[in-house]
């Protein structure tokens, strides 16, 4: 009788520790007990940490594309315009002078 009481007494506390278990899980009421803790916490301040750099290099890498833009820009100009000396330089020169070179 007594190992019958044991065991219904085990059992009934099984039963009420996994009820207690899904209602924590499903109401949410478990978050606030996780969300307590100094893990959960360090890492919510790391993501954040990290969330701004992200931040900060995504605008590092805007800036650089933007100045990769003007240089290429420069470049060809600068291209174009030593293209155009060497033409008015051949054209200035005598026809039987050849470029050292």
């Amino acid at each position: 009788m007594i190992v019958v009481r044991f065991l219904f007494v085990l059992l009934l506390g099984f039963i009420l520790g996994v009820g207690a278990t899904l209602y924590l899980i499903h109401s949410g009421a478990g978050d606030l007990v996780i969300r307590r803790t100094e893990a959960v916490q360090d890492m919510e301040r790391r993501l954040h940490d990290v969330e701004q750099q992200r931040d900060t290099l995504s605008h590092q890498l805007d800036d650089v594309i933007g100045r990769a833009g003007r240089m290429e820009a420069s470049f060809g100009a600068l291209e174009h315009r030593f293209h155009e000396l060497e033409q008015q330089l051949e054209q200035t020169k005598p026809a039987g002078e050849r470029p050292a070179g």
